[in-house]
Parts: C-alpha cells; structure tokens; sequence
C-alpha cells in the first residue's frame, strides 16, 4: 500500500501534462475564497457523493465514518487529517477487464479494503491533495456497492484553508477490519474491453477520454470525444467540483447527454474515474467506466485507434 518509489513515478507519468497547467499538488498559503451555494436550478442531483468540511469536521470523532487519504505516502505524512488511513492508485490499478483479470483484481481490493479496516456498514470519506483521484477510490467503492462512501470537496486543501489542524507523518497502522470485506459487484458501473468494442459506431453511446488533447491526438478510440478530467474542477486550488449547470454545459456541448450510454476512459482508469464521478454527480445513471483505459486498448494490434483530434 505505501510503495513510494512506484507511487511517485507512476504518479509524474499521469499528471505530467496536468501540472503544467497549474493542476498539481496545492502549495503554500491557499486563497480564503469558499464555493458559493449552488442556486435552486443548479443543484447537484446526488449532493450526497460530494461532502464539505464543515461537515466532516464535525463527524472526526464518529466511529461510523473512515476517512480515507487517497495519497502518496510522502505527502500524506507531511500533513493529513486527523485519525486517517492512507492508500495511493497505484494499489488499486486494474488495466485488464476479462472476466478472470478482474476477479483476481477484486479479490486484491477486498484484501486491501480489510486492511485499511474499512467495512461494508461504515461511511467512507474520501479526499486527495488536489489532484481530484479520490473519485477513484469513490469508483471502485462504488462497483463493490459499498452504502455510503462521500468524496471531500476541494480535498486537502480545503481542509487547511479552513485552518484546521493536521496530522504530520505517518499513523499508527492501520486495524484491520473484524470482517473480511466482501463486495456485492455492481455489473453496470464497468465497461469491459469487448463491450467497448461492440459500441463502436453505436450512436446511443458517447466515449469520452478523459486525457490530455496531446495524449488524445497521438491516438484514441474511434469516435470518442475529448474533454480532458481537470475541466470537471474550478481551476484554482482547492480544486472544488464546478457548478452542475457548468458540468452539464460541458459535457453536452460535446454531445455527451443524460439519454446516452457513456464510456469514460483516460491511460489506467484514474482521470476518468472523475469524469465518471461528475458525471453521475449531476445526474446520469447510464455510466460505464472502462477501467482497463489506453492502456488496455493500445495493448490490442487487433483494435481500431484513430489519430488527429477529431473523433
């Protein structure tokens, strides 16, 4: 779980181009500026995935919450909230969706979910450093069919832009849940590699990849559209998740609309995990997240990649 050396190269390769946009790890001293209130028409249709500090400030004493920093280890020991338990995406990495790879895959999940003490009837509580991944760890909860696992908006940063104190290095590890964890698979919620195969040409269904334009450019799967995951945040730290009617705008501008079955994808699962996370953030329920990603699909000399930066 706290690999360190493979978290922090694995973690450069994702978030290269990202960084040089200003999407990186929040540093220094964060602006006191807050979200403002969503107004009547522009709530979030599932307000409860996104909790704010306020919140989970007053709950860091209930034993029915786990928080979860969704991290690497070095960052996660220079500062965290208090009474966490730490696991970076790396550990929970799944680039191969048949049917046998993914169930050795969620065998391991369920193995690392134990050991952080995580149970099926605790409420999960997960936040990252500004790099908006804790909506993977949401994701892979959310295919297991854990009740209730919420996301912190604005991560980290919010947490000390409202003064709040920090833990500083590593906790005490972690008690392993008295149950072992054993999810209920939510089928819906994936999209494996054949599946996406037999969308291709289907109109009802809208693939978005969730990488950079460059990576985009270089190549993608036929018909997807582009709309690189940092869009989904307001561009300035902390990276609060934008308005629903901003979400919906940007997303249906490219045609990506609620009455479509959408694919997201990125290079591993990672970024798209946020764009699946917004997306049923605001509403749609027919998201499939094609977890195996670039990686798996450039793997295949037999699968159609089209270049440029048109669909």
């Amino acid at each position: 779980m706290r690999n360190r050396e493979q978290s922090q190269i694995n973690r450069r390769t994702v978030l290269g181009s990202s960084l040089a946009l200003g999407f990186g790890v929040p540093r220094g001293t964060f602006s006191q500026t807050t979200p403002a209130s969503p107004t009547t028409d522009d709530q979030y249709a599932h307000p409860e995935m996104l909790i704010d500090v306020a919140w989970l400030a007053s709950r860091l004493d209930d034993p029915s919450v786990l928080l979860v920093g969704f991290m690497p280890d070095d960052i996660f020991d220079a500062g965290h909230i208090p009474g966490s338990v730490q696991i970076d995406w790396p550990a929970l990495e799944v680039t191969d969706t048949t049917d046998d790879s993914l169930a050795a895959w969620r065998e391991e999940v369920e193995r690392l979910m134990t050991g952080l003490g995580i149970a099926r009837d605790v409420t999960v509580v997960v936040y990252d450093e500004g790099s908006l991944f804790a909506a993977r760890l949401w994701w892979v909860l959310h295919y297991l069919g854990h009740g209730d696992v919420r996301v912190l908006n604005g991560g980290l940063a919010a947490w000390r832009e409202a003064g709040i104190e920090v833990e500083v290095n590593g906790p005490e590890p972690p008690t392993a849940a008295e149950v072992p964890y054993r999810g209920v698979v939510q089928p819906d919620v994936i999209a494996q590699v054949v599946e996406v195969e037999a969308s291709l040409g289907n109109d009802g269904v809208a693939i978005v990849d969730a990488r950079t334009a460059d990576e985009y450019t270089e190549g993608h799967i036929p018909g997807a559209v582009n709309i690189n995951f940092p869009l989904n945040a307001l561009p300035d730290a902390p990276k609060f998740w934008k308005p629903a009617s901003e979400l919906r705008e940007l997303y249906e501008a490219a045609r990506v609309t609620p009455d479509r079955h959408v694919i997201p994808y990125c290079s591993t699962g990672v970024r798209s995990a946020v764009t699946y996370f917004s997306l049923r953030l605001i509403g749609y329920e027919n998201v499939s997240l094609f977890t195996g990603s670039w990686a798996e699909w450039s793997s295949r000399p037999d699968l159609p990649v089209t270049t440029g930066n048109e669909p």
